[in-house]
């Protein structure tokens, strides 16, 4: 017999969290029981709350590795062979071999690794004779000498701007962005994810700077570039390149068609346009000339939907008609006509002859339709090849989006919806989201500048509406006010709690006996991992507020196969997010289930940011549409 869920003593008060009492005052000069002086850290810990170091621990305080610990016990020579073999160790963690000898061997590495001794300048200067060395490396010969693939200047790029002066640094970076795009050019493959992750890694950085690693590169290395990383990418470093590229093209004063056909990036093209449709890109990739739309999706056809006897990769498949399906849901009303037609043309020349027509297909992009005989559909998978049903389910996905809307004639006479019509979704019912009146709830945020400030907008937003909030130990209860016998109970993270607090949260949940139906990652991109883990096979709702969270779908669906996602697929906003937020508690206290309907009509009614536009309603999000009809399609016999 499954646990109860009950409220737990402490949540069953209405108020919120009574402050704590003040501290007594204590006269100057005297230390309270059980504090610290001022000034004297506590025993195991360094001025500052760090924790003090371990022996064997560097002086950027992070633990030595084994090579270096090897050479710890080794003496000399083992240090001198380190800083031959692995000098950014040697460099890190100098401060313990502090030897005359250790600095000869120092010395030498600089001139073979000046990039490792500039990243490691504040651990060197720490040191005597440090600083001579790191002087030794800012040469500029050797730092020429030593750029290899260009990536050591920006991945030392903080260090060299604080230290170099301005015509050097100009002149370093010009030698760095040229080294990279030949690297870029012989070895594709291999450059294209360490350049994308330099790119996240600067996701602090001002933009101008950022993507000045860019700027050498040439469009067809854009957009292979772009093809090979981008949904890997964090939005911003997806959003910067397709915004280069544009800049680039026109420069060149060429065209993305000219790509979509160009030798070099033809082969590329299926994977460019999943990246940038799947990142919310779509109305930049076709423009507003309906006449190229056209052509560039008649391009993008071919490229995506496989021969007529091709295998169809499965875990592309969904992915591709997902993303045909978002190309067409433009607001440029004439471009969306030529896609529609473009798609329905590709669709009608690529199977079976309508009952009762002649058989002869019209030409490409006219938008003429031939006669449909009797209009019966046949069977679902009759004559149908997987590149067929792709595109079907693509235009029966969009024509589903419609929302009154119109289609072209050509368009509609292809009946997508009544061929190919899409997996049933699962229902958010009562039974799902509520046990014993009570829907719980997981909200993770994290220790950074977003994470904190979601955090303090949270409390803030359930303090305002009555919510009662209790502070636990890593972790924060938000208890809602009861509505109709229903109550909402988030168990959220305290930002700095870290997995301790994590840990403290499920011990408490278990004890409770509270499982989550709904989880909700407040945090940025690069975090979405932590969050993963708290999806379980019966969750019902996952809600990524981060950016570009729609590339999660897959993974998320994996760990709950009926689960709704609702994600970004652009921008993710913190005030975006509270406000839909917000309006899915309401809902959920008032009725006691989610009706989508409902939700976006009061969400499009109160949110005013454009950026609204990226979150994907569940019930009509095209990825998880065809992830789950392409997986029915599947396991169809």
């Amino acid at each position: 017999m499954a646990t109860a869920q009950t409220l737990p003593p402490p949540l069953q008060s209405a108020g919120l969290t009574v402050p704590a009492p003040p501290k007594p005052k204590v006269p100057v000069g005297q230390t309270p029981a059980g504090q610290t002086p001022t000034g004297q850290a506590p025993a195991g810990q360094a001025p500052g709350g760090r924790p003090a170091d371990a022996p064997g621990t560097c002086a950027d305080h992070e633990p030595a590795g084994q090579a270096v610990l090897d050479a710890l016990s080794g003496g000399d020579e083992a240090f001198a062979e380190l800083a031959r073999r692995s000098p950014a160790d040697a460099f890190r963690c100098s401060s313990l071999f502090p030897g005359e000898a250790a600095l000869a061997a120092l010395r030498g590495a600089a001139a073979l690794a000046p990039f490792d001794a500039v990243g490691a300048a504040d651990q060197m200067i720490g040191r005597p004779g440090g600083a001579a060395i790191v002087a030794l490396a800012l040469d500029l010969g050797l730092l020429s000498r030593a750029l290899d693939t260009g990536l050591p200047f920006y991945e030392t790029r903080h260090e060299l701007r604080k230290r170099l002066g301005k015509p050097e640094l100009r002149a370093l970076e010009s030698q760095a962005s040229k080294a990279l795009a030949a690297s870029l050019a012989r070895d594709p493959a291999a450059m294209a994810p360490k350049i994308g992750a330099l790119l996240d890694d600067m996701v602090d950085d001002p933009p101008a700077d950022r993507f000045r690693i860019a700027m050498a590169l040439s469009a067809e290395d854009l957009l292979g570039l772009i093809a090979r990383i981008g949904p890997q990418l964090y939005t911003s470093s997806l959003d910067g390149l397709v915004n280069i590229l544009q800049i680039q093209l026109k420069q060149e004063r060429r065209s993305l068609l000219d790509l979509a056909r160009g030798e070099r990036t033809r082969p590329l093209w299926a994977d460019f346009f999943v990246a940038t449709v799947g990142g919310g890109r779509a109305a930049s990739l076709f423009g507003t000339n309906p006449a190229t739309a056209r052509e560039l999706m008649r391009e993008s056809l071919r490229a995506l939907l496989p021969a007529q006897d091709a295998p169809v990769p499965g875990a592309d498949a969904a992915m591709v008609i997902g993303a045909l399906a978002d190309a067409m849901d433009l607001d440029n009303r004439a471009v969306r006509a030529a896609l529609e037609d473009e798609l329905a043309a590709w669709y009608r020349g690529s199977g079976e002859t309508p009952a009762g027509g002649t058989g002869e297909t019209p030409a490409r992009g006219t938008g003429e339709t031939p006669a449909r005989g009797t209009g019966e559909t046949p069977a679902r998978g009759t004559g149908e090849t997987p590149a067929r049903t792709m595109a079907g389910l693509a235009g029966s996905l969009h024509a589903m989006r419609l929302s009154g809307r119109p289609a072209t004639p050509a368009f509609e006479a292809e009946r997508f919806l009544q061929r190919h019509p899409p997996a049933a979704l699962p229902v958010l019912t009562g039974q799902r989201l509520f046990r014993n009146g009570i829907n719980v709830q997981r909200m993770t945020f994290y220790d950074d500048p977003d994470g904190r400030a979601s955090f303090r907008g949270f409390l803030r937003q359930h303090r305002a509406q009555g919510w009662a909030l209790h502070s636990q130990s890593g972790f924060t209860v938000a208890v809602s006010p009861d509505r109709h016998g229903r109550r909402i109970v988030i168990v959220a993270d305290e930002p700095g709690a870290h997995d301790a607090g994590r840990a403290a949260a499920w011990d408490w949940m278990a004890r409770e006996g509270l499982t989550p139906s709904i989880v909700i990652h407040r945090g940025h991109s690069y975090h979405e991992d932590s969050t993963m883990t708290e999806i379980a096979p019966a969750t019902a709702l996952v809600f990524w507020g981060s950016c570009g969270g729609h590339t999660r779908l897959r993974a998320t669906l994996e760990r709950a196969p009926d689960a709704l996602v609702l994600a970004t697929q652009n921008i993710g906003v913190s005030t975006v997010n509270e406000a839909l937020l917000g309006i899915i508690e309401n809902r959920l206290l008032a009725d006691g289930a989610i009706d989508w309907n409902g939700v976006w009509r009061e969400a499009q009614g109160r949110i005013r940011d454009r950026r609204f536009a990226s979150y994907k309603r569940p019930d009509q999000d095209s990825a998880n549409l065809a992830f789950r009809a392409w997986q029915v399609r599947a396991a169809a016999p």
